[in-house]
């Protein structure tokens, strides 16, 4: 099911990005009249007029086309940002909820739960969202429950770090497209910078040849700055996001503890001050007359 959504949000982002990415316009010279045989007529300037320019637009398609082999690798390469940023982004923003972990903590009641309770209901909970942390922290923090309040506690605290850690380890993937895409575009600038100059030996216009030479080099570039930058964000905002379920990690693995392990003044006291109320009452209403 988790992979389901996965897929179904990365579907989502590519056709996003695909539809948001406007037609790409060039200027192009209107040629001279020729006659017949190819030759150029040959005509009488009258005034100086300004050179004709045509507007020719380009497909997102055509563009890819233009820029060589390179296009393939930063395809891919954007694929596969896709695919994490949608993973990172289902584990991080979706099953880490904050309300949902306070709600476990809410319904696990050592006092009137049983213990075997306890554990089905968590149990249940991790198994309801794979990717969600802190019932993963539950889960080990009850298996040393018996151990004393020490134990239990270093069990929360170890399980934290260790989701915490999976959770950052999953953003290197984002970070590795950041870094690798505009490299690859700036590698495919300079194999077609390369190829544009040693096609200046061959017949034709080299003014041309070179213009049309350097405009498809310079595809790959802006091809890589175009993944790199939304994966930047990206990147930047699920770090941010892991930062505050580390926040809430620590949070309600205190208030799990003090359930389990009330400190003095807390939840034991006011049970102990509930049931002493309760037997005083008892005992006045024992002492009293009875009622004729």
């Amino acid at each position: 099911m988790e992979k389901n959504k996965s897929s179904l949000f990365i579907a989502m982002c590519a056709a996003a990005v695909l539809f948001a990415l406007p037609d790409v316009s060039a200027q192009q010279p209107t040629n001279p009249p020729t006659g017949a045989g190819g030759q150029t007529m040959s005509t009488t300037i009258v005034e100086d007029q300004p050179e004709q320019v045509t507007l020719v637009k380009k497909t997102l398609w055509q563009l890819i086309r233009n820029g060589g082999l390179m296009m393939w690798p930063l395809g891919l390469l954007a694929l596969y940002g896709f695919y994490k940023a949608g993973e990172q982004i289902y584990a991080i923003v979706f099953s880490n909820n904050r309300a949902r972990d306070q709600g476990l903590v809410t319904s696990l009641n050592p006092h009137v739960m049983p213990f075997d309770d306890l554990i089905g209901k968590v149990t249940s909970a991790v198994k309801q969202h794979e990717q969600a942390a802190f019932p993963r922290m539950c889960e080990a923090a009850l298996e040393q429950i018996y151990q004393g309040k020490e134990a239990t506690e270093e069990a929360l605290i170890r399980e934290g770090e260790l989701q915490l850690s999976r959770l950052k380890r999953g953003l290197k993937p984002l970070q590795t497209v950041v870094t690798v895409a505009p490299l690859l575009g700036l590698m495919g600038t300079v194999y077609g910078m390369i190829a544009s100059f040693q096609s200046l030996g061959a017949t034709g216009d080299k003014v041309e040849i070179l213009s049309k030479g350097i405009y498809e080099a310079l595809v790959t570039t802006a091809a890589g700055l175009t993944i790199a930058i939304p994966f930047l964000f990206i990147y930047q905002w699920l770090n941010h996001r892991s930062d505050e379920v580390g926040e809430n990690l620590n949070r309600q693995g205190a208030a799990l503890l003090e359930k389990f392990y009330p400190s003095v003044g807390g939840e034991a006291n006011r049970e102990n001050e509930a049931q002493e109320s309760a037997k005083l009452g008892e005992t006045a209403a024992d002492s009293e007359p009875p009622m004729t």
